[in-house]
């Protein structure tokens, strides 16, 4: 699919209509691409929390990274392995190109402004978006990449109308024992992902649905832990229902990241007449569903997976019991162990970037059974 930026009006509803007709066809067009191996790509939809990055601005912002002396090598080689091209199309939408000169090709990623997110939506194959746009993501200070949990994903799949699991991959990995388990089902179904969870407790990391549109599925689509979706097909008729449900799916992405990481409340200390007050309070609580009494081994494990990555330094006030500084973030944050659940304590410098790093890195190489809840309160006297 190959865009051209003096066809696109710059109307958002406009250029997702482009994308969704690209991947409409009939059953018997998609049988036919199968059999002669000339399928389409997917549509895919990156989604990041955006911390004041402005459109038309990248190529500049990318310049200025690469002019810091202190930078990291492999940010470096990105940039100088690469051109960047930006083109703004109206106040919330651009084009924006990346060029890999030694591979000889460019990729093309239409950006979208969505206030506090930023969405990126492109017909390039997954094996270039890595290279090139997630990357960028990854690089840019002002972006922080959309993380899901496992319930988020089911949540978000059962609140779209029509829908219906038609695949997933699920995994199970845990500090308490060295059993892994990846499940990749395709075809299957919501039985087969009870099953799974049931008997591997494997929680699912992508979820694939179709979605009914009178009588059969007429919109194709995954959702991804990593803060993307893909749309594989839709069903010639049914073109206004996958724009609604592109649509649909970025707002419940962006819903579900604030409520699991926006720090409503932070605690500030306030001085009145009778002393001084912390006003605020907000903790995510990462819960183990087995509740087991597991204190002493859960801290031990936290320490040697977790808080001694290079991006943290901590101290200990006592076992289970850390304040943690977020070297990427320049922010501090507090965490307690206790049983075998991890609460983390926002302080006044946390942000949901500093949040939401360290609640990936938990699920991705800690244990990927725990469930988040966030408590979030104005007023602590």
């Amino acid at each position: 699919m190959e865009l051209d930026a003096s066809s696109l009006t710059g109307d958002r509803e406009e250029i997702i209509s482009i994308f969704i007709d690209y991947i409409t066809r009939s059953d018997e067009e998609a049988e036919a691409e199968r059999e002669t191996g000339s399928r389409k790509t997917d549509i895919k939809v990156f989604l990041a929390n955006n911390h004041g990055l402005e459109l038309g601005s990248i190529p500049e912002v990318l310049t200025e990274i690469a002019e810091n002396p202190k930078l990291n090598s492999y940010v470096q080689n990105y940039i100088s392995e690469h051109n960047f091209h930006e083109e703004l199309l109206a106040d919330d939408v651009s084009l924006v190109e990346i060029d890999t000169p030694n591979r000889a090709r460019t990729d093309q990623f239409i950006f979208i402004d969505d206030d506090d997110y930023l969405r990126i939506i492109t017909a390039e194959r997954r094996k270039w978006t890595k290279k090139t746009v997630e990357k960028l993501i990854k690089y840019l200070p002002q972006l922080e990449r959309v993380f899901l949990t496992p319930g988020d994903l089911e949540e978000i799949v059962e609140d779209l109308y029509g829908t219906s699991i038609t695949g997933f991959t699920a995994k199970y990995h845990s500090y308490k024992t060295s059993k892994r388990a990846s499940i990749r089902f395709h075809g299957g179904d919501d039985e087969d992902l009870e099953k799974v969870e049931r008997f591997f407790d494997a929680k699912p990391t992508r979820l694939e649905f179709g979605q009914r549109n009178s009588p059969s599925n007429a919109v194709h689509s995954s959702v991804a832990q990593e803060g993307h979706y893909t749309f594989s097909r839709v069903r010639p008729g049914s073109e206004d229902r996958g724009v609604q449900t592109l649509n649909e799916l970025s707002e419940a992405f962006e819903i579900h990241d604030q409520r699991n990481y926006d720090v409503e409340n932070r605690p500030t200390r306030q001085q009145t007449d009778s002393g001084a007050k912390i006003e605020g309070s907000t903790t995510i609580h990462l819960r183990d569903p087995d509740g087991d009494d597991f204190t002493g081994e859960t801290a031990d494990k936290l320490e040697e997976d977790i808080l001694s990555k290079q991006k943290y330094e901590y101290s200990t006030w006592e076992r289970g019991d850390y304040m943690v500084f977020d070297k990427d973030h320049g922010e501090q944050f507090e965490v307690t162990v206790e049983d075998s659940d991890i609460s983390v304590h926002a302080k006044e410098s946390t942000s949901s970037s500093s949040l939401r790093d360290f609640s990936s890195l938990v699920y991705e190489n800690f244990d990927s059974t725990f469930t988040l809840e966030k408590d979030s309160r104005e007023l602590i006297a």
